[in-house]
């Protein structure tokens, strides 16, 4: 109890101590706190199994040695387009104070749906804040947690998009910029909590502004949608510069691919659809080697630095890899016309992040492979991982796009009255 970690939690009242259900404990009789943040609500990695070194490299003269702690599509990243994993030692992970008050105080409350094929259907129920299920016992729940994970409340991200072929390289770039507010409803850092009222009323969840900086031809085109607790497609406008109107749009509609990229809307972050759209299997607990504190340094200078945009295939990341306790969930949609036939998730037990993903097509054949990169926060109890980068890979088109990031901010206290159609064509001018 005298742990400096324990007392600085005491102090801002970040502990129920007495009072968090036996469900959602590592140790029964014990609340989640800081200190045991990872065994309460997932598994530790097996370290004898995945031992490394601080600075060893993983490469194609030695991934045999490897292949136990990689997914198996690592052979295609390794051997035939000459990754290379810089290692580190394991560190362990956890939220926000108010994330762990969240999730001690309303621990038991979640309560699954049974939507069957209707992906229409809302699928969770009494949810208010934290992470919904502590020590997951299936895909859906690993899900919830996913959609629920810790990301700061609000949020303010500075990026490039980057095209990018094997052969010829790098094809073209634009930057943008991202206000968003994650957290319009189940809040645990900033005021109101846990929910916006002006966003509560219409059961809007998450709430974003997104312009383009460059090139010149992109400049000042932009979007503003929202998304709802219901699940449905997100609503929203864009404000087209050429025309100076702005238009009402749907947005994200499944397996739509943004803007022109390799991306999918719902590829973002991993995947930004709805729990309720797909069928989520959990495969097993595994130890592998995944970029949870992958130390990029972030910056428009630094973009080819976090790229190896000179040599083939111009778009392998330059990042640090540890061992991570990740959730191996098996994803397939409940839409006909998805484009993806299933998809492979790798979800960190600790963050609840998706690392990697591998996308297979209507044929069964591996289609694309998705990496995000997460850096250590500055302060672990007060802000989420810092997005770092996300690179996705077409390896039957032998294509990229990457999204080096130069800057990226949390929990900013965004004003809500700045989504608005108005500051949408405000921005883009």
């Amino acid at each position: 109890m005298c742990n400096a970690r324990w007392l600085f939690l005491l102090l801002t009242g970040g502990l129920m101590l007495w009072a968090a259900p036996a469900a959602a404990q590592g140790t029964p009789g014990q609340p989640i706190t800081a200190d045991n943040w990872g065994q309460a609500v997932g598994f530790a990695p097996d370290l004898n199994a995945v031992k490394v070194s601080p600075g060893a490299t993983v490469s194609s003269a030695n991934f045999a040695q490897w292949k136990h702690a990689l997914p198996e599509t690592f052979d295609l990243l390794v051997n035939k387009y000459k990754l290379k994993l810089t290692l580190q030692n394991y560190k362990p992970m956890y939220p926000s104070v108010g994330y762990i008050e969240a999730t001690n105080k309303y621990a038991g409350q979640p309560q699954l749906i049974d939507t069957g094929s209707d992906f229409r259907k809302i699928g969770l129920k009494n949810y208010t804040g934290g992470l919904p299920f502590p020590n997951p016992k299936s895909g859906i729940e690993v899900a919830w947690d996913y959609i629920y994970s810790y990301t700061g409340d609000d949020g303010d991200l500075y990026y490039a998009v980057y095209w990018i072929d094997a052969n010829s390289g790098v094809q073209h770039f634009e930057e943008w910029r991202w206000y968003f507010i994650i957290r319009a409803m189940f809040r645990t850092d900033l005021d109101p909590k846990p929910n916006i009222p002006k966003f509560e009323k219409e059961g809007i969840q998450y709430a974003s502004i997104t312009y383009a900086l460059s090139p010149a031809d992109k400049k000042g085109f932009g979007a503003l949608y929202s998304r709802n607790v219901e699940p449905r497609d997100q609503q929203g406008h864009i404000y087209v510069p050429a025309m100076k109107r702005v238009l009402r749009n749907t947005f994200g509609t499944r397996g739509d691919t943004w803007n022109s990229t390799d991306l999918l809307y719902e590829d973002v972050r991993g995947y930004m659809g709805y729990p309720e759209w797909m069928n989520w299997k959990l495969l097993g607990k595994k130890t592998y080697l995944m970029p949870m504190r992958a130390d990029i340094k972030l910056g428009k200078d630094q973009a080819n630095k976090t790229y190896d945009f000179a040599n083939y295939p111009h778009w392998n990341p330059n990042m640090k890899w540890e061992p991570r306790p990740v959730y191996v969930v098996e994803v397939t949609p409940k839409l006909k016309d998805y484009p993806y036939s299933r998809m492979n998730m790798y979800i960190d037990a600790e963050t609840y992040m998706i690392l990697y993903k591998e996308s297979f097509d209507k044929k069964g054949q591996i289609w694309k492979l998705l990496i995000t990169g997460f850096n250590e926060p500055q302060d672990m109890n007060s802000s989420p991982p810092v997005y770092a980068t996300q690179l996705v890979i077409d390896v039957q088109a032998e294509h990229a796009t990457a999204f080096p990031i130069y800057e990226y901010k949390s929990n900013q206290n965004l004003n809500p009255d700045e989504f608005t159609e108005s500051v949408l064509r405000k921005r883009g001018r």
